[in-house]
């Protein structure tokens, strides 16, 4: 700013002596120049390219039960300048403990709390490029909804990128945080009961009185349930048992939307102050998407067996081992498999090909991006550089930018497709494998 000073102060004489030129606009314009160059955007995860902004809300219902449910909430905004008002972004990692919970899963060692300090570095200063609580873009419009399912050792946060963008195209999208040991980190919030009696004038009385109740303070106490290890991790009965938990959690995600559409309170023991009445007629529930990564591959597939509210599902790179009998045989609706390049395995594929029939060819799809890894369709990618990338094995040869695109391109296209929603691009080169950085089908000898 100094330097900037001096540059005026030395031009002042010459400049002024032009009737035309105003001294005063120049100085502002330096000003307002210098402030712009200045100022550092938060870091942040990549921003969605709809035709909307996004927002964001926390909800955690029935928080001390296992008939709870927890999810971040991402919404369709009024479009804003985004980037001016990234004070109002979330972190990504909501709190430190999840920051440890990922450390821990990588070195399998809770007592190394150095890996744990390494990712809160890496992602303590990273934000969402979302407007925290702001209101439902204003119109008469109902927006499809889809329910994003973790895979193993994420959480509500792990899948941001692509969450912001269905929410930017138009979507009202819950990220599930599950609750059954298979997430990095998570935790409920239990409230707190004075266990004095309180009259009726609200006056404290140890006595019985016939007009008592139980006086509540509002006050919680967190209860961190951290990653569970199973050896062996593929053990069969234990990850179905946890699939269907999964599923479940899903579906309850989708009753509490149900609730918030119909104008019903739903008690969140979060406990923001935020007008829920705003969703009320907003979602279209006729059009429900259930959608997931490796684990929440899988989950996204139980789901579809027990529920036909939703209407097809979208698999990323799914993990088909926890899958019974019973869920091949019931699952009915469309489903896109898109499958990274470098994570797949024949038994793995074989799985997945039994939803391939002739007959279901025109509602099932599978594809194959080229130069990804299993975490290319996580946010992991965009925290670090190319390097320290491949040594964390979440990047591969191929850019996250590009990866995380053609993920979003396919999974709206084929969203879209399926929901009746033509009007919008369907990506139809990216799902027929017309595309250099694609492969119809497998890359994956099943011979």
């Amino acid at each position: 700013m100094d330097l900037q000073m001096k540059l005026c102060d030395s031009v002042t004489g010459s400049l002024n002596r032009t009737p035309s030129f105003n001294l005063k606009v120049f100085r502002k314009f330096l000003d307002e120049r210098n402030s712009e160059e200045s100022r550092k955007i938060r870091r942040h995860t990549p921003v969605g390219s709809g035709e909307y902004s996004v927002g964001c809300w926390d909800v955690m219902s029935c928080g001390s039960t296992e008939k709870g449910s927890f999810f971040r909430l991402f919404y369709p905004v009024e479009k804003t300048d985004i980037y001016k008002r990234d004070k109002q972004w979330p972190l990504w990692l909501p709190r430190k403990q999840y920051g440890e919970g990922y450390a821990d899963i990588l070195t399998k060692n809770p007592k190394i709390k150095v890996v744990g300090k390494l990712f809160n570095w890496m992602g303590g200063d990273v934000y969402v490029p979302a407007l925290w609580q702001a209101p439902l873009c204003p119109s008469n419009t109902q927006f499809p909804v889809v329910i994003f399912s973790h895979g193993l050792g994420g959480n509500r946060t792990t899948n941001t990128t692509v969450c912001c963008e269905l929410a930017s195209q138009g979507f009202i999208v819950a990220s599930v945080e599950h609750r059954d040991g298979s997430a990095s980190m998570t935790y409920r919030l239990t409230e707190q009961v004075n266990k004095h009696n309180v009259t009726a004038s609200g006056e404290s009385n140890s006595r019985p009185h016939h007009r008592h109740s139980v006086h509540r303070t509002h006050l919680y106490s967190e209860e961190w349930k951290p990653f569970e290890w199973f050896d062996p991790w593929d053990d069969f009965t234990y990850r179905n048992k946890q699939v269907h938990h999964r599923a479940d959690e899903v579906i309850r995600a989708l009753e509490t939307l149900t609730l918030l559409h119909n104008g019903r309170e739903v008690h969140n023991a979060m406990r923001t102050h935020f007008n829920t009445k705003q969703f009320m007629n907003r979602m279209d529930l006729s059009r429900v998407v259930v959608m997931g990564h490796s684990f929440g591959g899988a989950t996204t597939l139980c789901t579809l067996s027990k529920d036909k509210r939703f209407r097809l599902g979208v698999v990323l790179d799914g993990w088909m081992h926890p899958l019974d009998e019973q869920v091949y045989d019931n699952i009915q609706q469309p489903v896109l498999m898109i499958n990274m390049e470098s994570f797949q395995w024949k038994k793995n594929v074989e799985q997945m090909m039994r939803l391939m029939s002739e007959e279901d060819r025109e509602k099932r799809n599978m594809i194959t991006i080229k130069g990804t890894c299993h975490q290319s369709v996580t946010d992991f990618q965009f925290l670090v550089n190319k390097a320290v990338g491949r040594v964390l094995d979440v990047r591969y040869t191929l850019s996250p930018k590009t990866a995380m695109s053609l993920t979003n391109k396919a999974s709206l296209g084929f969203i879209r497709k399926h929901l009746g929603l033509k009007d919008k691009d369907t990506h139809d080169d990216i799902l027929s494998g017309d595309h250099e950085h694609i492969i119809p089908g497998t890359n994956v000898s099943l011979s």
